[in-house]
């Protein structure tokens, strides 16, 4: 009987289901998923015909050509977030309806080579904090902070005076904030700005402040309901503060870069400092040492070299 209905009907029904269990920011993904990827391109299959080699592709065609603006194709972590939608959905139809499963075990074709994680290079480090400390206010100690604890630009966004123990000289993760975008299937686009506890369990941490940063806290009204970098009771929202970083940069003489470039220059500088790649995986709020070591772990060929020499002589 499920065999015929359409995927697009299930997919809309099964969303409006989803919603009731699912985090607000994550059913906000999923949905525009959905509406501007799944169903244009498998809403007029019956589930029936959502086969593996359909689906398979479908993820050739987005990464090749799937952007809405017609601008190209989508980047590999979205297609698989999209996999992983149709992957979830398809198996709650299955289960609804009480239909064969569907195997899907889809690839992608592999990289042709793998981009370095970019980092800030030593001079452009003494041009950011000697910019910061010239003038040394909310907004800069935030940029300071991103660059000795590695925080997230949401994280830091949420981030309370509250959170943070000057007398243990440490900071407390417990939230984040985003804007989320929800989009109608008639097209309607609306948006809204949530503060809500990070994305994954290993987010919520504590982070030590450096001895170089935790005195220049001492300097500003600490009220526990006041944002760090605003100093008030308001928050500013990350795109309003990245906004604020590119002109920082701008006036220090630096190249524009993402603000998530302090986060990777403080996990860089870590590991090439010796520290081990747990702590720096549990410092970043990782859900897994594996992204710690894909993103930052790059051995030099002197560090390659010593390894090979650890082999014993043949003499």
């Amino acid at each position: 009987m499920g065999m015929g209905v359409l995927y697009g009907e299930w997919l809309v029904t099964w969303l409006e289901e989803h919603q009731r269990f699912a985090k607000e920011t994550t059913h906000s993904t999923y949905s525009m998923a959905v509406i501007n990827h799944i169903i244009p391109m498998l809403g007029s299959f019956a589930l029936a015909d959502i086969t593996e080699q359909r689906v398979q592709e479908m993820a050739l065609h987005w990464l090749e050509a799937g952007r809405c603006d017609g601008g190209g194709g989508l980047s590999r972590k979205t297609v698989h977030d999209i996999l992983a939608i149709v992957k979830l959905s398809m198996k709650a139809a299955q289960k609804r309806y009480d239909i064969p499963v569907t195997p899907m075990e889809i690839r992608l074709p592999q990289q042709e080579s793998v981009k370095r994680t970019e980092v800030f290079a030593p001079s452009e480090l003494q041009g950011i904090v000697g910019a910061a400390m010239a003038r040394l206010h909310s907004k800069s100690m935030g940029i300071l902070l991103a660059l000795y604890t590695g925080l997230r630009i949401g994280e830091l966004c949420a981030l309370q005076w509250r959170d943070v123990d000057l007398v243990r000289g440490t900071l407390t993760v417990t939230k984040t904030i985003q804007r989320i975008y929800k989009k109608e299937l008639k097209g309607s686009v609306t948006s809204k700005m949530v503060i809500t506890p990070p994305k994954t369990r290993s987010s919520v941490r504590e982070v030590p402040l450096a001895s170089t940063i935790a005195p220049l806290l001492h300097g500003f009204t600490q009220t526990n309901d006041c944002y760090l970098i605003t100093g008030s009771p308001s928050f500013l929202e990350p795109r309003s503060y990245r906004a604020y970083y590119g002109r920082f940069l701008r006036r220090a003489g630096i190249a524009h870069s993402s603000f998530h470039k302090l986060r990777h220059t403080f996990a860089t500088q870590l590991i090439e400092g010796g520290a081990d790649v747990k702590t720096v995986s549990d410092l970043l709020g990782h859900a897994s040492v594996k992204t710690t070591l894909d993103l930052y772990v790059h051995p030099q060929l002197e560090q390659k070299r010593k390894c090979v020499e650890m082999i014993p002589s043949f003499t």
